[in-house]
């Protein structure tokens, strides 16, 4: 019994944690990357990708918003790994 309550705090802790760092993530998706993508994700200005189709894994995805892709900017120096973990995952909840 005790660690099916371990278990279901542990789902519950997560689950919170990953709301959390997806709403601080839309924070700074919008101040930063929105201009590009759009609100939505779709704009696709300056040749920024359609996020909402995109399948890449949080590590991958990190790795763009860190070094930047072709016109896009390097966040690594103005922005804190959870911050840009956090933009990973808002970017994971457009997703259709």
């Amino acid at each position: 019994m005790k660690t099916f309550l371990y278990l279901g705090f542990l789902l519950l802790t997560t689950n919170i944690t990953t709301a959390q760092n997806a709403a601080s993530g839309k924070n700074i998706f919008e101040a930063k990357c929105q201009r590009c993508h759009g609100n939505d994700g779709t704009k696709g200005l300056f040749g920024a990708k359609n996020l909402q189709t995109s399948r890449l894994e949080n590590t991958e995805l990190t790795a763009i918003i860190s070094k930047g892709r072709r016109g896009m900017p390097r966040w690594e120096k103005k922005l804190s790994q959870t911050e840009i973990e956090s933009v990973a995952a808002y970017i994971k909840s457009l997703r259709k």
